[in-house]
């Protein structure tokens, strides 16, 4: 995969603490091993419905993988916590990105709609 950076990133391993319900995902971002945790809210806030899974966990890896990298320009340590809060900020980024204007073609009126 790649960074939002254009460095990639390789999922090494991902899984669900049962207990608290959080993920735990270790990542090589170049040369550098990052462990990524996902607190449980955060795996509720991902998707609706929410789930605490390690199938949500899994589904969206990549998702917390690109926060993940995103935080790594401000944190000096090897972990890096996702929280309820980064996924709502990668929503409102995410859905407030720009879609692509379709462009529109000149319509030929093909008969005038007025009665007669």
């Amino acid at each position: 995969m790649i960074r939002s950076d254009g460095m990639p990133y390789e999922i090494v391993t991902a899984s669900l603490d049962a207990k608290d319900k959080s993920g735990h995902i270790d990542v090589r971002f170049g040369p550098d091993m990052k462990t990524v945790i996902v607190s449980r809210r955060a795996l509720l806030s991902v998707a609706s419905p929410p789930r605490a899974t390690e199938f949500r966990l899994l589904q969206y890896v990549d998702t917390f993988c690109q926060i993940a990298a995103r935080r790594l320009a401000s944190t000096s340590g090897n972990t890096v916590l996702i929280t309820a809060n980064d996924v709502r900020g990668w929503l409102c980024a995410w859905q407030s990105a720009p879609a692509p204007v379709p462009m529109q073609t000149k319509r030929h009126r093909l008969h005038d709609a007025r009665p007669a």
